[in-house]
């Protein structure tokens, strides 16, 4: 059992922050994200990935930004919105390279043996990169 009623509770994620979708389109106003940061981890491990900085303009924030992979997460399409790129909000798809990276970091992350560089099953597969649309900072509300 899980007791879905009380929100996130420490150690999940309980801030705004940059994430990549890593579900296909679906309809269910749902979907899989596994969330970025730019603090490294104490212990780089196979469920992390480091996405170089100044690859994504909506990641710019002078570091580079890292995959957490075994923070991988359900959210519902309200909680979403797009980054933004030149202050305007922007549709953003990972790089292939980059999408298969964060891909083995989530198989990683439960526990699938995983190597370098396997190919996907879907390469066309369309990955955006978004943020929290709750975060009235961000947004200027």
């Amino acid at each position: 059992m899980c007791d879905y009623t009380k929100g996130f509770i420490e150690p999940e994620m309980q801030k705004v922050r940059h994430c990549v979708v890593v579900s296909p389109e679906r309809r269910t106003g749902s979907c899989l994200v596994v969330p970025l940061s730019t603090v490294p981890p104490q212990n780089v491990q196979l469920y992390h990935y480091k996405i170089p900085r100044g690859v994504y303009l909506c990641l710019e924030c002078g570091t580079d930004v890292w995959v957490k992979g075994d923070m991988l997460t359900h959210a519902s399409f309200a909680r979403l919105d797009r980054p933004k790129e030149n202050g305007r909000f922007a549709s953003v798809h990972l790089r292939t390279v980059h999408l298969e990276a964060v891909v083995n970091a989530v198989l990683a992350a439960i526990g699938y043996p995983v190597k370098a560089a396997t190919p996907m099953s879907n390469p066309g597969a369309k990955v955006d990169v978004i943020e929290n649309k709750d975060d009235s900072k961000t947004h200027g509300k």
